[in-house]
């Protein structure tokens, strides 16, 4: 009889385990592997959006100082803003770029990436994984010297390195090709000078041997029958919307600044006959005299009265008489009335501590008994001019100086030339310059002209692309 071997449940119990065991191993450890592919391709995912915000904060800033620099004409960007070699400005544009500290915030919403831009020589070791150049690799560039704050071939890089998360970087570079014009300075004498922008919305008549115009900043020319003999050049931009405008010189934007004086009335107090003063009363110079009280303030002094607005002096011509001489004003000056001498002009002028306003048709040619600069007028304020007043002459030609805004209308004349300063708005007559109207100004250039400091002109083209 043959015996069948017995199975006992407790043993198949066990393989069962261990089976299931391996089983749960083997999963766990897919589990993990799968965990770990997620979590690498998350990471790696991660990383590369923070690499491409890092680039493109360094794009950005890049293109930001590549706009920039184009525009810079006065200074060598290679030794910074102070124009010397090996000092701690070198390379740093960050003057050019108006706001804030390096590193530049991108702009993002969380404020995560930001950038720096510097300029470094092509010798630069930085341009060599910080190692220096052999000598043979510097006489190929053209950089025989090896000093990385001398530019010998005209070339640098713009460089700009982007930041982002979890210590992201990226940097990208540009060519620079640099033309250095070395100028020097010659004297310079438009009709019309601003140091500031303006805008030609009459119909103006400039001419003369000097008829120009210049801007040291933008300049609209509109109208419909503008008129340049000379030069109509601007600083910044040129915009000539005047049908048919074409000057009869030079024509542009981008041209060099021209110096402008600064204008201060109290700097020709000392031509002064009469003083108009800020209580009210009339001061004859020479003799010390007062001509006109205080008790009451002069009223009907040789054509003038006064009356205080808004707190401020003013001094106003309204009829058809003026005193003849050169007045220095403390305070505003209006001129409503028609004051001439007959047919002829009244020598006087106006020297005020603030604002001048001519909207009648007075006749005006300079004092020049004590006024060697044939002053006509001087500001510290604004010049409105509305009236028809006729400051044109035969006789010699005469200055306007204003130290803020110019605006006018109407059809007044002038022989002679006039500077604009531009300041601050502090008299708030006139919001910005602007010549209205259809003025006529006549300048042969017979005043001393304005002279430029000899600089250098820089002149950047950016070209290239450099993957670092």
């Amino acid at each position: 009889m043959t015996k069948t071997p017995q199975r006992h449940a407790s043993s198949e119990r066990g393989i069962a385990l261990i089976v299931v065991l391996l089983l749960m191993v083997v999963l766990s450890g897919l589990a993990t592997g799968f965990a770990m592919t997620g979590n690498v391709e998350a990471t790696m995912a991660r990383n590369e959006t923070y690499y491409a915000g890092a680039r493109a904060a360094a794009e950005a800033g890049i293109n930001r100082a590549t706009e920039a620099i184009r525009l810079e004409k006065d200074i060598n960007i290679l030794t910074g803003e102070d124009g010397l070699p090996n000092t701690a400005d070198d390379g740093d544009v960050s003057f050019l770029l108006d706001d804030g500290v390096s590193p530049y915030p991108l702009g993002d919403d969380n404020g995560e990436y930001s950038y720096t831009v510097v300029v470094v020589d092509d010798d630069d070791p930085v341009m060599n994984n910080n190692e220096e150049f052999g000598p043979e690799q510097l006489i190929a560039m053209g950089e025989p010297d090896g000093v990385a704050s001398v530019d010998q071939n005209t070339r640098v890089i713009l460089r700009a390195t982007g930041f982002g998360p979890s210590n992201t970087t990226a940097t990208v570079a540009r060519v620079v090709i640099t033309d250095n014009n070395p100028i020097q300075g010659n004297p310079v004498n438009p009709a019309i000078l601003v140091d500031g922008d303006v805008n030609v919305v009459g119909n103006l008549s400039l001419t003369g041997l000097h008829g120009s115009i210049h801007a040291n900043g933008d300049m609209m020319i509109g109208g419909n029958a503008a008129t340049v003999e000379g030069d109509a050049t601007a600083s910044g931009d040129l915009t000539i919307t005047s049908n048919n405008f074409e000057a009869g010189g030079q024509q542009g934007g981008g041209y060099a600044n021209i110096n402008v004086p600064e204008v201060t009335a109290s700097d020709y107090a000392d031509i002064a006959d009469y003083r108009l003063r800020a209580d009210g009363s009339v001061l004859h110079v020479a003799s010390n005299t007062v001509v006109c009280g205080v008790i009451p303030p002069c009223a009907g002094w040789s054509g003038w009265t006064t009356t205080t607005v808004g707190g401020v002096r003013q001094w106003e011509i309204s009829g058809n008489t003026a005193p003849a001489g050169t007045m220095y004003i403390e305070g505003k000056v209006l001129i409503s009335g028609s004051p001439k001498n007959g047919t002829d002009p009244i020598k006087t002028t106006l020297i005020a501590t603030g604002s001048i306003s001519v909207t009648g048709n007075p006749k005006f040619s300079p004092d020049n008994g004590n006024n060697p600069d044939a002053i006509q007028f001087v500001t510290d304020g604004d010049l409105r001019l509305q009236g028809t007043g006729d400051f044109e002459h035969t006789e010699i030609e005469g200055q306007i100086f204003v130290k803020e805004q110019i605006h006018t209308q109407g059809s007044w004349e002038f022989k002679g030339r006039i500077i604009v300063q531009d300041d601050a708005n502090d008299w708030n007559e006139v919001a910005e310059n602007s010549i209205g109207g259809t003025p006529n100004v006549d300048y042969d250039g017979t005043l001393p002209g304005y002279t430029p400091d000899p600089t250098d002109v820089y002149t950047y083209n950016v070209t290239g692309w450099i993957e670092q």
